[in-house]
């Protein structure tokens, strides 16, 4: 292993400690390592922009909206100051603004790494050379506090990797077909058993009402991982794991 690597690693696995104590309570590790997420991805998503409560990452999603839009919480009356929230627009233009020039900050470093994307689709999905890409991509988010889902699932998962958690997987989802623009997400889920199937894209039936979800990208905690078929319809979503720590560890 790289030194270099090396010493990515363990400071992610530094980030990880607080979820090392509730490692084997998969509900609570993936709240924990979305709040730890949400705090080293301090300009949150570049992918987002909504007039967030203080310009803070963060807020609820209305009922029945759809994945990517967040909601605007209205000043309360003994705020005072900012009547019509536009200090707060301007907060959140600020923190997008910041949020995009980091991430592009990301994909020029992640472009320099040494990896083989055709030779990384040919290996096991829990292969280190898959898991350790990852831990690259996920140092590169930390290192600019930004990132696009793709890169705040990373480090979610690779934080929990190097909590001793597992299993866990670092999901996408693609559309069946047409364009993949827009049209595409990144998660981790913990959980997902070792599978009927292929491993790969394991069948969701199978870890549906068992498994849950940290991402930090949508949600503040952990949600069941049957709410991916609301947000991401079976119908028109594959659900393929890119890399997995299996039951019982690496």
């Amino acid at each position: 292993m790289k030194s270099e690597l090396r010493a990515k690693q363990q400071r992610i696995a530094g980030y990880a400690a607080p979820i090392r104590a509730v490692a084997g309570n998969l509900p609570i590790a993936a709240t924990t390592a979305i709040k730890i997420t949400r705090a080293l991805i301090r300009n949150g998503p570049s992918n987002q922009i909504a007039p967030y409560t203080g310009g803070t990452w963060g807020g609820p999603i209305p009922a029945g909206a759809p994945p990517r839009v967040r909601a605007y919480d209205p000043p309360r009356r003994d705020q005072g100051g900012d009547p019509l929230g536009l200090r707060r627009v301007g907060q959140e233009l600020d923190r997008w603004f910041a949020s995009t020039i980091g991430t592009r900050q990301v994909d020029d470093a992640v472009g320099t790494l040494d990896y083989d994307e055709a030779h990384a689709m040919t290996l096991p999905n829990t292969h280190p050379y898959r898991l350790d890409h990852t831990d690259e991509i996920a140092a590169e988010a930390i290192s600019h506090g930004a990132g696009n889902c793709g890169y705040i699932a990373s480090t979610a998962f690779s934080l929990l990797r190097h909590a001793g958690t597992n299993p866990i997987d670092l999901i996408l989802i693609l559309p069946h077909s047409g364009p993949r623009a827009f049209r595409n997400h990144t998660v981790a889920v913990l959980g997902i058993p070792d599978v009927v199937g292929n491993q790969k894209e394991p069948p969701f039936e199978q870890w549906a009402d068992t498994a849950v979800l940290a991402d930090a990208w949508v949600d503040e905690m952990s949600v069941p991982a049957s709410l991916l078929a609301e947000r991401w319809p079976r119908d028109t979503y594959r659900y393929l794991s890119y890399c997995r720590v299996r039951p019982g560890g690496e």
